[in-house]
């Protein structure tokens, strides 16, 4: 009976599971010995409700980090009188990330609190690769959080918990603007666009270096504001004997979707748009910023069980609301800004919808023969973006995990942890991107007629030169651990 109990809950968990999208810490949830069910010190964030199955007050502090690998094959582009050669880019990001936690159980066992402050390991995009200027230059995005949580033990068999953050983003976007193709299509070597002058006497080409606008913005959300603060809540069950079920549901920051980070914005014009003899004809521009993002929320699951020979199985998973993630809304203001051909609004598209993973393994739990516990997981995440809307800064297809860990407990309380994720991301062969420097063209043929598809593409933000090639990647995810027990 237990057995089947276990199976049905193990398929209930499945559908309600979810992927680990750019915006999530793959050294949490799906690494070994971190969970739903599980008391560690990544449940006050994951779910505060496990955090009463603890035994001890301790100290937790963690080093984490992620490593990229890109393989970006991008295809020629020949389209009319657009062309664009191809290239071949190989990138290697490394984002560091950090954890401080303590957790304290009240007397009588009746409830426990937990604080933390940690920074996750942040979603770079590759950097500094002219091949992919029109879609990124490099930086990204990184997310600051402190919260405070607890978990009250209901019954034996039923603890609930809750946890409030405030979290601080940071976002940097450095890209490059064609301002030719902006301008449409010229005729005769003259005006603006594709085929007109380019400043030296010769017509512009797509992607020409001479027409080439760079942009650099760095945004942040408020320091301390009410639009930052995001709510977790959680509950623990025994199903039967050591058999637990944790489900907790993290809401988006400021439960809305969609939040404003504000800054500042530098952009570098284009050789061909300055005229060096004109000292009020800048190179360099600057202004602020505001980016607006919808931020997902998301809901964690896992199924605890015991098995032989102190064994025990784990499987869990993440539903996350990525289709929220579909674009950065940037908006620029300044006053030299407009007067030298600088947009007031660009989107800037991450054509993202909702994920789900799985994942499932085995793990030695406590109190078994050694000091020394081992354990394994396997997993599966479906894509979180299609291949068409594939393009340098994401790609997310369906993908498969494999998560390794060991634990060191000593006599004097202190543990260390290690745990190391492996994903690994088939290539996507994206050669019908969603991604076509055309329909601008086409767009500003038609009088800018917002019913066609070509300017729903300009107004999406997909009007930009083309992102068609092969994607593969490849993910590490390491976190290091030290739990000291308090006497």
């Amino acid at each position: 009976m237990v057995v089947r109990r276990i199976l049905t809950l193990a398929l209930w968990c499945a559908t309600l599971s979810a992927q680990a999208s750019p915006r999530t810490d793959p050294t949490t949830g799906r690494a070994v010995f971190t969970g739903a069910t599980m008391p560690h010190a990544t449940s006050i964030g994951l779910d505060p409700a496990a955090l009463g199955l603890g035994d001890f007050d301790e100290v937790y502090v963690a080093l984490t980090g992620v490593l990229d690998q890109l393989h970006i094959d991008l295809a020629p582009f020949q389209q009319g009188d657009l062309s664009s050669p191809g290239a071949r880019v190989r990138d290697v990001e490394l984002s560091p990330g950090a954890m401080l936690a303590f957790i304290y159980h009240l007397a009588g066992d009746r409830g426990t609190l937990g604080f933390e402050a940690r920074t996750n390991p942040p979603e770079s995009f590759p950097s500094d690769r002219s091949a992919l200027r029109y879609h990124t230059l490099g930086n990204g995005e990184r997310d600051w959080l402190a919260s405070v949580g607890a978990s009250l033990k209901i019954t034996n068999d039923f603890y609930f918990g809750a946890s409030l953050s405030h979290q601080n983003t940071f976002l940097r976007l450095r890209y490059a603007r064609d301002t030719a193709l902006e301008n449409g299509a010229s005729q005769n070597g003259t005006g603006r666009g594709i085929g007109g002058d380019c400043g030296t006497g010769g017509p512009c080409t797509l992607e020409d270096p001479r027409a080439t606008e760079t942009y650099d913005v760095d945004v942040r959300s408020p320091a301390l504001s009410t639009s930052n603060l995001r709510v977790n809540i959680g509950a623990v069950y025994q199903l039967a004997r050591d058999v637990w079920i944790g489900v907790a549901y993290h809401t988006p920051p400021g439960f809305s979707v969609q939040s404003e980070l504000t800054g500042h914005v530098g952009v570098l014009r284009a050789p061909r748009d300055v005229d060096p003899s004109s000292p009020d004809d800048p190179t360099s521009l600057t202004g602020q910023s505001v980016v607006e993002i919808q931020f997902p929320a998301s809901v964690d699951a896992e199924l605890r069980a015991p098995l032989p020979y102190k064994l025990a199985l784990h499987v869990g998973g993440r539903w996350e609301d990525l289709s929220r993630l579909s674009a950065y809304d940037v908006r620029t203001y300044g006053t030299n800004l407009p007067r030298h051909g600088i947009p007031e609004w660009t989107e800037r598209p991450r054509g993202m919808h909702d994920a789900f993973a799985l994942w499932g393994g085995v793990e030695q739990a406590e109190g078994g023969p050694t000091d020394v516990l081992f354990g394994a997981r396997l997993g599966v995440e479906t894509s979180s973006v299609d291949a068409a809307r594939t393009s340098p800064i994401t790609i997310s297809p369906t993908s498969l995990t494999l998560d390794l860990g060991a634990r060191r407990r000593f006599q004097s309380g202190l543990t260390i942890e290690l745990s190391y994720g492996l994903q690994y991301f088939p290539s996507v062969d994206a050669r019908n991107s969603r991604f076509n420097p055309e329909d601008r063209i086409d767009c500003i043929a038609s009088g800018y007629d917002y019913s066609t598809s070509p300017c729903e593409a300009v107004r999406e933000g997909y009007a930009i030169p083309s992102a068609a090639g092969s994607y593969s990647r490849l993910e590490h995810a390491l976190r290091i651990g030290l739990r000291y027990e308090l006497p």
